[in-house]
């Protein structure tokens, strides 16, 4: 194992609400690309896990195990890699134990593909590591954990996505006692796809598996895709199995699942539209959540729909929150912003809860403001014990301009998704006769890596523009974007120290103003 490397400078800023941090960072941790996957929070700290590329031999990847304290700061980072192995932790499957330890499912390469259990100490270093090869190997090697899970007796349980041919991928589940050591494996699927996403457990040791099962390996066109979920008992037998009809459509896999006091589900899944091309189709999916009963029967369902739906509109979370409120989804949301020089595409992360009922109470975007394209995924978020969010994952520059385009993203959002202080708070009603006023909330100020700004407006917006211009006039940058409910991340690392103002403009007039400092 190596020694921490120094990671990327960095300047904390912070603001308090409720006596809650809330804090945006980016990491490279002193390599060419990286990301986080998985995130456990304590009282006093957070751990992550992720994957890195080191430069030796060329972009191998090795595994990431990171300690931050609660503003974000990184107090230590180890790295697990081999000459003659990589190891890849790609899923938000990091799970803490009783006496303070973690486990987490892996891939490794040597250049066989294994699935992997991978066992940690509170320091970060690696206790023992356990490797799983597909049952029909040498003859099929993919063999990829995709979801974890405890089981009473202190063993786990992995889902992995398998095959026994070429074109059969099926989920593979594999029950192991406390140390890894295998106790059974089994398959379950048919002719076609079937892939898992997310697995429970239940106190009696029964085995509850989120997927999809598609035709999607063997058609071009006229697809199905239903959300599957069966039960198992703890020897992986099957209790009950479960598709959505595919009179209701194509569902995407539950993604996320939580199971209720009244062993309902809450799933966090998608659904999707099935796009003509000339040669192959597409379906791209709407992010949705819903709730199935006992009975198999579906309780309600929520879709967030956007402005069209792309490749990367998915759901990837659930959580159910302490206080009964509901439940808080994340995942990701397209979003075009038309620029003086050209079009770009942006990727950007995603929050949203409902109520117990499935009612939308709040939904927010994040992504940073540039001239390139960048995409924003969260691949974990855990609720704290004072009610706020932190979250993980990546930010990635696709224009290739950036010296580092791939890199950790660690997000700390307030109890209502807030990253802005009082982002939630509604504008104040404006007297009779008069417009609505419009608010730019700006976080931090003054600040010397990000200016976070939220827009706070009553109303629809039109033509809406944003500029920012130095205290001499000078432009310095502008973007459009008519959505609400969005936080723009603008870096600013590299400016000159001195006083700008944000402005917010509708049909080329200027509708709001805030003046902030950027200080070296």
């Amino acid at each position: 194992m190596r020694c921490p490397l120094f990671f990327l400078a960095w300047i904390s800023s912070f603001s308090l609400l409720e006596g809650q941090t809330t804090f945006n960072h980016r990491f490279h941790f002193d390599t060419p690309a990286t990301y986080l996957t998985s995130i456990v929070p304590t009282d006093s700290c957070y751990y992550a896990t992720g994957i890195y590329a080191d430069t030796l031999p060329f972009l191998q990847v090795g595994s990431l195990f990171v300690k931050f304290d609660l503003q974000g700061t990184p107090v230590f980072v180890k790295k697990l890699i081999s000459p003659e192995k990589s190891y890849e932790t790609r899923t938000h499957t990091l799970t803490d134990l009783e006496d303070g330890t973690f486990v987490l499912t892996g891939l490794s390469f040597d250049p066989a593909m294994k699935g992997m259990l991978i066992k940690y100490d509170k320091n970060g270093d690696t206790l023992w590591t356990k490797e799983y090869l597909n049952p029909f190997y040498p003859l099929q090697e993919f063999m990829h954990p995709l979801a974890l899970a405890r089981m009473p007796d202190g063993g786990f349980v992995l889902a992995c996505w398998t095959n026994k041919s070429d074109f059969d991928p099926d989920i593979y589940l594999i029950r192991t006692d406390s140390i890894g050591n295998k106790i059974w494996g089994k398959f379950y699927g048919n002719s076609i796809w079937d892939q898992p996403e997310s697995i429970l457990t239940t106190t009696t040791g029964d085995i509850i598996v989120g997927g999809v099962r598609t035709n999607l390996n063997s058609v071009a066109q006229n697809y199905v895709f239903q959300c599957h979920i069966f039960r198992t008992d703890s020897t992986g037998s099957v209790v009950w199995d479960y598709f959505t009809s595919v009179n209701q459509g194509l569902i995407d896999a539950a993604n996320d699942m939580v199971l209720l006091e009244d062993s309902s589900l809450a799933i966090a899944s998608g659904k999707g539209t099935e796009y003509e091309r000339p040669s192959v189709n597409v379906v791209w999916f709407e992010k949705m959540i819903f709730k199935l009963k006992p009975d198999k029967q579906i309780s309600w369902q929520k879709e967030f729909v956007g402005d069209h739906p792309t490749l990367f509109t998915k759901l990837s979370n659930i959580v159910k929150l302490q206080n009964g409120s509901g439940f808080v989804t994340t995942g990701t949301s397209p979003m075009p912003i038309v620029n003086p020089g050209g079009d770009k595409w942006g990727v950007y992360g995603w929050i949203g809860k409902v109520s117990p009922q499935g009612d939308s109470l709040w939904n927010r975007e994040y992504g940073i403001v540039t001239t390139n394209s960048w995409s924003h995924d969260i691949y974990d978020i855990r609720e704290t014990t004072d009610g706020s969010f932190i979250m993980c994952g990546e930010a990635r520059d696709w224009s290739g301009t950036d010296s580092i385009p791939q890199q950790a993203w660690l997000l700390k959002l307030d109890q209502y998704g807030c990253l802005v202080p009082n982002c939630y708070t509604a504008t104040e009603e404006a007297p009779t006769g008069e417009e609505p006023a419009i608010r730019l909330a700006i976080y931090p100020n003054p600040t010397a890596d990000y200016l976070n700004f939220y827009l706070r407006t009553p109303r629809p917006v039109k033509e809406a523009s944003f500029r920012i211009v130095s205290a001499e006039g000078r432009l310095v940058q502008s973007f459009q974007s008519d959505r609400p409910d969005v936080t723009f991340i603008v870096p600013v690392w590299d400016w000159a120290a001195g006083v700008y103002f944000l402005q917010y403009l509708e049909e080329g007039m200027v509708k709001g103003s805030e003046r902030f400092v950027v200080q070296r």
